[in-house]
């Protein structure tokens, strides 16, 4: 894998809006000791509680990416317009899946220049510097850590979506 995967997998919005409590952590506070920028319009919710429907959801991806990982952490990330999330490189994940729950307007963007407007889930390598772009109106994405899988099969992906696509 690369910088990113984007999928064809698409998912309900509302389905991941049901879980956004309003309990919005400062992105300062909670990931002080791995940032080394200040950022105040950038916000996480840990998500702490899977219910049935998230964890099949979950498992979903899970299948679709052909994965299973033993280490990992879901949240919510949300950045307000104006905001940016400068290129860094994760340090608990290996890889991300990150899944749109709001418009996308600021763009994901990695040191080699290249820029994804994703509207669908995607995959991102996070051991590559990445970053968030500033959006024009609040961006909220679905957001899964993987702490051991270093990569996903773009193979097996697009093996999915042209069965999809017949």
């Amino acid at each position: 894998m690369n910088n990113y995967i984007e999928t064809n997998y698409n998912t309900d919005k509302s389905f991941f809006k049901k879980y956004i409590t309003g309990n919005w952590k400062d992105s300062n506070d909670l990931y002080k000791e791995y940032m080394s920028w200040e950022n105040n319009k950038f916000f996480v919710q840990e998500i702490k509680d899977f219910d049935r429907p998230l964890l099949r959801e979950i498992k979903k991806i899970w299948n679709y990416l052909g994965i299973r990982p033993k280490e990992w952490r879901c949240n919510f990330f949300r950045v307000l317009p104006g905001g940016e999330l400068p290129l860094h490189v994760d340090v608990l994940s290996k890889s991300s899946v990150v899944i749109p729950v709001t418009e996308m307007t600021g763009p994901l963007y990695f040191k080699d220049g290249t820029e994804v407007l994703y509207q669908n889930m995607t995959v991102i390598n996070t051991k590559v510097a990445h970053g968030v772009k500033a959006p024009s109106v609040e961006r909220i994405v679905f957001h899964m850590g993987l702490h051991d899988i270093n990569s996903v099969s773009y193979t097996h992906l697009r093996a999915h979506e042209t069965k999809a696509n017949l």
